[in-house]
């Protein structure tokens, strides 16, 4: 059995696809590589909806890229947007990280388009990695968190806009130990970066009590230029969390949950059985990514992940 190693791609709800769409496609330079209009009763039997509650779909990527896609899905009821009004610390799907090329440029670029910012751009140092950074953070539609990152010097496959990914899904975990180990007993993935960052000027910028912080792992595979890679926050010292998980599922709008993809639905269907994996499987789907059945598991935190060939 071998996996693509990467996140294939994270659904995303959206209220209105012509303005994500006009942000990821007309700003970013991403590319479309499907789109569906109308019902999808096979979606729709995937998750649980009435048949007629999807009314458009659209995959996008970077261009050249099969890793780290978004797959963008208009409801005909959406619900609740799964991280509006939330706070920094809540559990859930958080960020969708993006790579850039000259951010300081792209950043002046985006403000000028009238995007909004939640504070100046920032350069820094990741100690494990000896990279230096420049990262800054602007909400995106329907209480998605944008996060663009420049690695100084790096090469790196972007679109003609000088944008690229999803370079990494983050999500907050209350266990940050025991959700790493699921995606490496799943997923072969490997623990790359492992940060602790703590002190005054952390909990001033997060709003945690004294000694408080935040630990971080990054998981990945047999990457592609850094694409759909698994980042994994806990926060300690944090006096209330929210659980966004209960929430981040269609038709919620925002970041919910995301695909991994296989060569043998049938060795990965064993495999969970062996490690006492709880999963929900649907035969011979049609759906935007191609015809595939799908497990569908949940990782202890309670993100969704469904697996296709």
């Amino acid at each position: 059995m071998k996996f693509i190693n990467s996140i294939s791609s994270i659904v995303v709800g959206v209220r209105n696809m012509d303005v994500a769409l006009d942000l990821w496609i007309s700003t970013f330079g991403f590319e479309i590589l499907e789109q569906r209009k109308g019902a999808d009763p096979d979606l729709s039997k995937l998750w649980g909806l009435d048949k007629d509650e999807i009314t458009q779909q659209t995959l996008i990527a970077t261009p050249s890229m099969k890793v780290g896609m978004l797959h963008f899905v208009e409801f005909k009821n959406p619900s609740i947007e799964v991280r509006e009004s939330a706070s920094s610390t809540d559990l859930g799907p958080k960020n969708l990280d993006i790579t850039c090329k000259d951010l300081p440029e792209r950043y002046n670029e985006l403000l000028t388009m009238g995007h909004q910012f939640r504070s100046k751009y920032v350069n820094y140092r990741v100690e494990a990695t000896n990279a230096d950074v420049i990262e800054v953070q602007m909400p995106g539609h329907d209480s998605t968190n944008i996060i663009f990152m420049e690695w100084l010097g790096e090469k790196i496959t972007l679109s003609d806009q000088g944008y690229g990914g999803i370079t990494s899904l983050v999500t907050v975990v209350p266990d940050l130990d025991e959700e790493a180990k699921f995606y490496q007993s799943v997923f072969g993935l490997k623990e790359t970066i492992h940060e602790d960052l703590f002190g005054p000027h952390v909990e001033a910028m997060i709003g945690l009590p004294k000694g408080g912080g935040l630990v971080l792992k990054l998981l990945e595979g047999d990457e592609t230029d850094r694409y759909g890679r698994v980042e994994l926050v806990n926060y300690v010292g944090a006096d209330k969390q929210v659980d966004r998980y209960k929430i981040a599922k269609p038709p919620a709008l925002g970041t919910l949950h995301c695909n991994f993809r296989t060569d043998s639905l049938d060795v990965f269907g064993d495999k969970l059985n062996q490690i006492g994996i709880e999963s929900q499987f649907n035969e011979n789907l049609d759906l935007i990514h191609g015809k595939s059945s799908i497990y569908s598991i949940w990782t202890p935190a309670g993100l969704r992940i469904d697996v296709m060939e």
